[in-house]
């Protein structure tokens, strides 16, 4: 064995973080290729002396080198590659004057990239990344470089919040198929740190779906590679995602399994498994579980003798717990712990910073503690800026001077300070400065609280908030939170604030929540083929049409896109005159709340309607509540925060549909029994409804805007202050949006009447469904109410024959699953036949999805006349966790696409009582023509809670289990 090899081995086995470990590893491969089979050995030889000397603990860590060593076998050969590429000399980027060779043309364009990256012009990084990308690489080495280099600079991307870009930047890498093919047959699959990047990416904008199926495939690869390093990252990813989403039983349940995996492979790893898992258990209020935990970790770290950072995760995470159980003492000494065991083991930092978040709330008898840390982060100061650590101290310091007495200036102006330093370090660390100062501004500190607080703080909120307008890069989380703020402040203190426009304090509340809660859809309307209403002239629409394709073609340059973007802003300037609300969703721009008072005054029902919208957040859910017959906004604000809902919505859920996953499983609700099973928890919902129930007495429609968070609730089915339910009171139509329901009057086919329609019934089962005809005999529905039926069963229902049919329906029944697409949601729609085969209704390649799926964009181009459309079986999709179904985001889809009114499940419905539900429905519509098509839904579900069939029918599993969607008020009554 040469000296080389044994020189890593030791180096190896004497480093004092996994960061030296990857140095250790690479920096000597790079300058000069090592024998890794002789080192190989040489670990192993070490190993087995030390386990011959009865030190196991040690021997398990030299196994744990080895592991990491075996497990990066394929990037040192790509390293060997990469040297015959470019030469002797080789770096993350290729050295400062030295340059591939010409015939590597796309090397060329990448190398000035990665120079662009490392000097920060991230502007011109991403326009020679968008020119470069038409070139391809000459050969799998470059490709693979290559795609690094994208990494690097998406990741700078990340940091400063341009997600979208990132994802831009490494379009041509991706390692997923439309985030449905995480395993593409024939091609070599990309590296797990090449998934989790496109996992974190989705999930800033919002889809926590398809970052799950990232961090899955990146598990799956790091299985296959047996690493166990990115085994740990990767499924510590996909826990964060469950939690991060709001399925806190999940994330419990996946780091469970972790830990369960790691307690065989890597004592390193479980520890901090361990300590993840006791932060899940904590934040769910399972202390004695979190405690239990972290003890472990501490217990597993002295027997193996691991680094000081893990046991002072630990220590901290026993201090929390004892904290939130009030034992102020054992937390301030298990803090004291882990400080010192940081210090100890040479992680002064995490150290510092634990001290800083633990203790930015005092403790008593914390002083000398704190001060240590105060000490040891001027010391690392003066090393040079760790912008990371200074925020975290810098915010525990104010924190704490804004509790000492006379303390409130000096903090606050602290903060201030720090949101000036922010400004410069990127969006996020903005946005985070920032809400410091507004919470410092608006808390109670007695008598010393400033004159022009609220207005500071609504102010500094405010300028986020308008960045955020600025930057199409903003995460859907980041923009609710900012809008959160705003709200609260303008409820709050509206009284005391000088706002920017005429708008009160309400109504400006009003336009906020609708924008945060509209805003993310409506970007996908301003460059989809949604057709211009009558009455704007052909040559506008012809251009119009020209500018959007210029938009949306990747090939397009810079210069074009820009170019076409500042004219369409004047096309639409034209445009404004002839069709208002078309140009509003072209732009992108959100209801007010003047224009939703204009429109529901002007309708011909507006004496019996209420316009109720919903606005959670992390702490409370905010009620607007309009009359147009009293012409009264108002205001509740409800105790009730987003995951309470999802708590009570998955309960429900769970309650209905049976948990099978779990241990032991829990059969679905037996449908003639539905009373053995509890279902007082939608009383916990009661003040919901109380909020805005005694604005609306006397109206018999509400039309409701439900939040996300409120999608799956049957809000029909929750009991009213006097026991009885919701839909006893009101009928209930669900509207996606304020700006959904303005979107109505631009529709095509307004006005249509259901006499004499067209009538189609289509059933497709998935290949997976055991019986298919479940799904496939729905057209006896319709037949049982008088209706002639144009019926497509099985495979002949594809999407071309049901797309040719839908053009003349004017009632359309389809029984079938359906696929959501979160980041386009108009490529969202209903998996058909096609082929003579019917679709899978699991993940799978976006060209075999796509023939199978007939999609909102498909309908908005048909020019489609469906009134109404019933989707009986979507959320058999949305329940199965391996399908990609979303039930409100594919029903606000094909109604923005425009369907007028749309039937969907909220959960798994049984067959008999939505068959009798249904059947009577259309009985209704068809035997009383002149009634709105709201009032013969609500009347179904009123006969079915008053006089079922069967007794167990009046049980809101049966007949709350189907709900109406639409644009709003019908505009015709049928003669």
């Amino acid at each position: 064995m040469g000296e080389r090899e044994q020189a890593v081995a030791e180096r190896l086995v004497t480093a004092e973080s996994l960061t030296q470990v990857k140095d250790f590893l690479f920096s000597p491969y790079v300058n000069g290729p090592y024998d890794v089979e002789e080192v190989l050995a040489e670990l192993r030889t070490r190993r087995q002396q030390l386990w011959d000397q009865g030190r196991p603990a040690e021997a398990e860590l030299v196994d744990f080198f080895t592991d990491l060593v075996a497990a990066n076998r394929h990037e040192f050969e790509r390293l060997r590659q990469a040297r015959e590429m470019v030469g002797d000399r080789l770096g993350p980027f290729l050295p400062p004057g030295i340059r591939p060779p010409e015939s590597m043309p796309r090397m060329v364009q990448e190398q000035r990239m990665a120079e662009l990256t490392e000097t920060g012009d991230l502007d011109q990084a991403v326009l020679v990344a968008r020119q470069a990308t038409g070139t391809p690489p000459s050969s799998q080495t470059e490709a693979h470089y290559i795609a690094l280099f994208r990494m690097k600079l998406a990741g700078k991307l990340r940091e400063v919040g341009r997600s979208a870009e990132a994802l831009d930047v490494l379009a041509e890498f991706t390692p997923i198929d439309g985030g449905n093919n995480p395993y593409p047959e024939g091609k070599e699959l990309p590296s797990a740190d090449r998934y989790i990047l496109f996992g974190l990416l989705h999930e800033d904008l919002g889809d926590y779906r398809v970052g799950r199926l990232c961090y899955e495939a990146a598990l799956h690869y790091s299985e296959i590679r047996e690493d166990t390093a990115r085994i740990f990252r990767s499924w510590t990813s996909l826990a964060f995602s469950y939690s991060k989403s709001g399925r806190y039983r999940e994330a419990i349940r996946e780091s469970r399994r972790l830990v369960e995996f790691l307690e065989k492979k890597s004592s390193l790893h479980v520890v901090a498994a361990l300590n993840n898992l006791g932060s899940e258990l904590h934040g769910n209020g399972k202390l004695d579980e979190a405690r239990f935990c972290y003890f472990r970790a501490l217990s597993i770290s002295r027997a193996t003798g691991l680094d000081g950072g893990s046991v002072c995760t630990a220590w901290f995470g026993i201090g929390n717990v004892a904290r939130k159980d009030g034992a102020a003492d054992a937390a301030l000494a298990a803090y004291t712990e882990g400080f010192e065991s940081a210090v100890v083991g040479g992680h002064v930092r995490t150290g510092v910073q634990r001290v800083a978040l633990a203790l930015r709330s005092p403790l008593p008898g914390d002083d000398q503690l704190f001060e240590t840390a105060l000490g040891q982060y001027a010391a690392l100061t003066e090393e040079g800026e760790d912008w990371t650590l200074s925020v975290t101290a810098r915010i525990a310091i104010a924190r704490r001077t804004l509790h000492q007495p006379g303390g409130v200036q000096e903090g606050t102006d602290k903060l201030r300070a720090l949101c000036a330093d922010a400004v410069g370090k990127g969006h996020f660390w903005r946005m985070i400065t920032a809400y410091e100062l507004a919470d410092a501004l608006i808390s109670e500190h007695g008598e010393e609280t400033q004159p022009g607080a609220a207005q500071e703080a609504f102010d500094v909120v405010w300028g986020l908030r308008n960045n955020m307008a600025a930057s199409p890069e903003t995460a859907d989380r980041e923009e609710r939170e900012v809008h959160s703020r705003l709200i609260t402040l303008l409820l709050d203190h509206g009284r005391e604030l000088r706002l920017p426009d005429s708008r009160t304090p309400m109504e400006l509340a009003f336009d906020l929540h609708e924008e945060a809660c509209a805003h993310p859809f409506l970007r996908h309307l301003t460059k989809s083929p949604v057709p211009p209403p009558d009455g704007i002239r052909e040559p506008l629409v012809r251009e119009e049409a020209a500018l959007l394709s210029v938009l949306t073609n990747p090939s397009s340059s810079p210069l074009d896109q820009r170019a076409a973007t500042a004219r369409l802003a004047d096309l639409h300037e034209d445009m404004s005159a002839a069709a208002p609300e078309y140009v509003r969703l072209r732009q992108g721009r959100p209801a007010r709340f003047a224009d939703v008072r204009r429109y529901l005054r002007s309708q011909h029902d507006a004496d019996n309607m209420a316009f109720v919208s919903f606005f959670c957040d992390r702490k409370s859910t905010v009620i607007f509540t309009y009359v147009p017959a009293t012409d009264r906004l108002t205001t509740e604000r409800i105790p009730l925060s987003r995951g309470d809902l999802a708590t009570v919505a998955r309960y429900v859920r769970d309650t209905f549909d049976g948990t099978p996953d779990d241990f032991p499983p829990r059969a679905p609700l037996h449908p003639r029994r539905p009373w053995r099973r509890d279902l007082s928890r939608l009383g916990e919902l009661t003040p919901l409804v109380s909020g805005f129930l005694r604005h609306t007495a006397g109206r018999d429609l509400l039309l409701v805007s439900g939040d996300r968070s409120l999608s799956e609730l049957p809000l029909s089915a929750v009991p009213t202050s006097d026991g009885s339910p919701l839909v006893s009171q009101h009928a209930i139509l669900h509207v996606a949006s304020a700006s959904a329901m303005l979107h109505a009057p631009s529709s095509r086919h307004h006005g249509q009447s259901l006499i004499g329609a067209e009538v189609l019934c289509a059933g497709v089962a998935a290949h997976e469904d055991p019986v298919p005809e479940r799904l496939e005999r729905d057209a006896e529905m319709l037949a049982a109410a008088g209706w002639q039926v144009n019926t497509l069963t099985g495979v002949q229902a594809t999407r071309q024959a049901v797309l040719e049919a839908l053009g003349v329906a004017g009632i359309a029944h389809i029984t079938c699953h359906g696929y959501f697409d979160q980041r386009n949601p108009l490529d969202s729609g209903l998996l058909l036949a096609q082929g003579g085969r019917r679709p899978s209704k699991l993940p799978q390649p976006a060209i075999d999805r796509l023939a199978h799926l007939l999609t909102a964009r498909d309908f908005t181009r048909a020019a489609l006349a469906t009134q109404l459309l019933t989707l009986r079986a979507c959320a058999t999709g949305q329940r199965d966790d391996n399908a990609a179904g979303d039930l409100e985001g594919l029903v606000e889809a094909l109604l923005y696409a425009g369907v007028r009114n749309v039937v969907a499940s909220l959960w798994n419905v049984d067959e008999t009582s939505s068959r009798r539900l249904l059947i009577d429905f259309y009985a209704d519509l068809r035997a009383n023509p002149g009634q709105p098509l709201w009032q013969a839904f609500w009347n179904s579900q009123k006969r079915m809670l008053t006089n079922p069939e069967e007794p167990w029918e009046a049980h809101p599993y049966h007949w709350a289990a189907l709900a109406l969607f639409g644009y709003g008020t019908d505009h015709r009554r049928n003669p």
